[in-house]
């Protein structure tokens, strides 16, 4: 009985929280995007960085996630600008990539992201890490 009311309370953590996902291939910000609907935010999505911090004003979004491998400026450039940008330090950061872990978590730390999922892991770990990027937060 404990366990459903703790997945209860997690899921509440989500819902109506508002996220914006930052991706070029459109069939992984559909996925991303669909993901974090089905756990109860209200997404946001953009195909490229350009306006990504006049959008999260925009929308006051609690969180970005944003793949490393963007064309016009990568992902950890954008965590960075979001870290160095006044009133936006508290926009929570995760980076995606295909790419090999082990660098991109190199990456996501220099960046000051809050998390770094692999995109071969989104399905298992995008919520459940977003979640735990959210209460580190509080």
């Amino acid at each position: 009985m404990a366990d459903v009311s703790k997945q209860v309370s997690d899921s509440d953590k989500l819902r109506g929280l508002p996220v914006l996902v930052i991706d070029d291939s459109d069939i992984d910000r559909e996925v991303m995007k669909n993901l974090l609907e089905q756990a109860g935010c209200v997404v946001h999505d953009l195909p490229s960085p350009i306006g990504a911090t006049r959008k999260a004003r925009e929308v006051q979004v609690k969180a970005v996630v944003v793949d490393q491998n963007l064309p016009s400026l990568d992902g950890s450039k954008l965590a960075a600008l979001f870290r160095n940008n006044a009133g936006m330090q508290d926009i929570r950061v995760v980076l995606v990539s295909s790419a090999e872990e082990g660098g991109m978590l190199e990456i996501a730390r220099q960046a000051r992201a809050d998390a770094f999922v692999a995109k071969q892991r989104l399905h298992q770990d995008l919520v459940p890490t977003l979640r735990r990027v959210l209460a580190k937060a509080r």
